[in-house]
């Protein structure tokens, strides 16, 4: 396995706090990458190759971190609760033994910290007030914990040294923020920098595609609208994010078979409201060569002929109090060849089939289709597919009752080997997510299988489906796709780290691309 790009520091997502051992042989650094499931996670990097040595995961969020001002020792608040109640916890790290030290402070967070000299620690305490006509209102506390060696300290000596005494305080927050370096972005760039590389935050990769030349599409939420990437892992292109900040990436891509253009969806408005501008792109270059407007927001489904549809996702929030729109039918150019009515929808609509030859989609049935009053998600979900004679229902969602009536589509592969064809797709469920292969044309089961944790991305190469299932799991799957067989599974280690995946895409020669929540990129085979 290789990532993309190859730069330091690839397991952060979006640092928030930053400091420096005093001997400078260690980094540490608080961080969030949305989608891992995590509360709190510290990274700590030898400053001297930058490499990963330690993670630290609580499962409360991080409030502060210092380093001791003369050993290396490192102090860690956290905080979590609501308007009725309040918890915390004080951690002391010791990056060269990895011994840690551990004091759950009950009904109280740990909201700040300071080293006030190499004796005296200042910790300062959030305590709730249970006001009903005020909720969620805080007073804090302080208390001076001092030791002569901190590297011997027990977790019952020190959760006594900061239980009394605590007086109450005014906070200041810029006297107690703690390390010095207040622009852990710039901080660890220009770190890297000085190694003769190059770090930029990555947000997470929402969609990914391989291209026949070894060329691999990404994009990403709220970064960069569209990526094109060499073979050799190098960045060829980028189209920036939409200047207009009432813009940004919806992340539908439409890639045209001849892979010299593609389209991709920027959302215009707040989310009540969203239009769509699809953008077309050169894939040279990344040079724009068109752009269509939409009065709704796009999801995007297509078929290997060239014909794709931008269907009205309904995604809204409120939702929507007037009626669908019809969706469009296109060629890779962007002419219009023709409109369908596809109904209600939502984001449990979600159903992007790769290979199709078909034009495929979730299309809500029921007594309470067309009624304003009745949410999408609740209809009864069928697999329909859209031609130049209409809607054909082919077979529901639900393929046994015990799934329950409340389901979400999800990433689906179109199938055609020795035993048939069919649809091998992701349906969450509330036992979980399934991954189900589903004969084409009456949706008969040939396999299934069940995960806690959902299924993110899948493909098939060469008679093999490939899964990757998200945080509390973070595996490649490889499954035969003609019985289901389970051939191999593994979790997406490297380096020390395990990624939490987003999406997956297989290329002509079976090497697979996987885009993560840290906005890095996998690529690697699965044999």
């Amino acid at each position: 396995m290789r990532l993309m790009p190859d730069d330091p520091f690839p397991e952060i997502g979006h640092p928030f706090t930053t400091d420096v051992s005093a001997d400078g042989r260690w980094i540490a650094v608080s961080c969030y990458a949305n989608g891992r499931g995590d509360r709190g996670r510290i990274l700590v990097y030898r400053t001297s190759d930058l490499a990963l040595w330690d993670q630290i995961v609580l499962d409360q969020s991080i409030e502060g971190l210092a380093f001791h001002p003369a050993l290396p020792v490192l102090a860690i608040g956290t905080e979590e609760g609501n308007e009725f109640e309040i918890r915390g916890g004080l951690h002391l790290y010791e990056p060269e033994t990895r011994r840690r030290t551990d004091v759950a402070v009950a009904g109280t967070g740990v909201s700040a910290l300071r080293w006030r000299d190499a004796r005296r620690l200042e910790v300062s305490f959030a305590i709730l007030v249970i006001d009903f006509e005020d909720s969620g209102r805080v007073t804090y506390t302080r208390s001076v914990a001092e030791c002569d060696d901190w590297q011997a300290i027990t977790a019952d000596l020190l959760a006594a040294l900061v239980s009394w005494p605590q007086v109450p305080v005014e906070l200041d927050w810029n006297r107690v923020k703690g390390p010095d370096i207040d622009q852990p972005q710039r901080y660890l760039a220009g770190i890297a920098a000085e190694k003769g590389r190059a770090w930029t935050r990555r947000p997470a990769a929402a969609v990914v595609q391989s291209l026949r030349d070894g060329r691999v599409l990404t994009a990403a939420q709220n970064g960069p609208l569209l990526e094109c990437w060499s073979p050799d892992g190098t960045l060829r292109w980028s189209v920036p994010v939409p200047d207009d900040s009432w813009e940004r990436n919806g992340c539908r891509l439409y890639v045209a078979p001849d892979e010299e253009s593609a389209w991709i969806t920027v959302l215009v408005g707040d989310s009540s409201d969203r239009r769509t501008r699809l953008r077309r792109f050169g894939l040279t270059d990344g040079v724009q060569l068109a752009e269509l407007r939409l009065d709704f927001p796009v999801a995007i489904a297509a078929r290997t002929d060239g014909a794709w549809v931008a269907r009205d996702s309904r995604e809204l929030f409120p939702g929507p109090r007037w009626p669908p729109n019809e969706s469009v039918v296109l060629t890779p150019s962007g002419r219009q060849l023709a409109t369908l009515a596809l109904g209600e929808s939502d984001s449990s609509y979600d159903f992007p089939v790769r290979r199709s030859p078909h034009l495929l989609f979730l299309y809500g049935v029921g007594d309470g289709a067309g009624d304003r009053d009745v949410s999408p998600e609740l209809l009864e979900k069928w697999v329909v597919q859209a031609d130049p004679n209409g809607i054909e229902p082919l077979f529901p969602l639900a393929w046994d009752d015990s799934l329950g009536p409340y389901l979400r589509g999800g990433p689906a592969v179109y199938v055609d080997d020795d035993a048939g064809q069919g649809i091998v797709h992701t349906c969450t469920a509330r036992d979980g997510t399934h991954l189900v292969r589903r004969a084409y044309v009456d949706g008969e089961v040939a396999w299934a299988h069940r995960f806690d944790a959902r299924v993110t991305g899948v493909d098939v190469h060469s008679g093999l489906i490939y899964a990757v299932t998200g945080a509390g799991a973070c595996e490649l799957l490889t499954l035969r796709a003609a019985e289901g067989t389970v051939v191999r599974r593994r979790t997406l280690a490297l380096g020390g780290h395990v990624y939490t995946p987003t999406c997956l895409s297989a290329g002509p020669d079976g090497e697979l691309v996987i885009g993560t929540v840290e906005g890095r990129l996998i690529r690697t085979r699965a044999d």
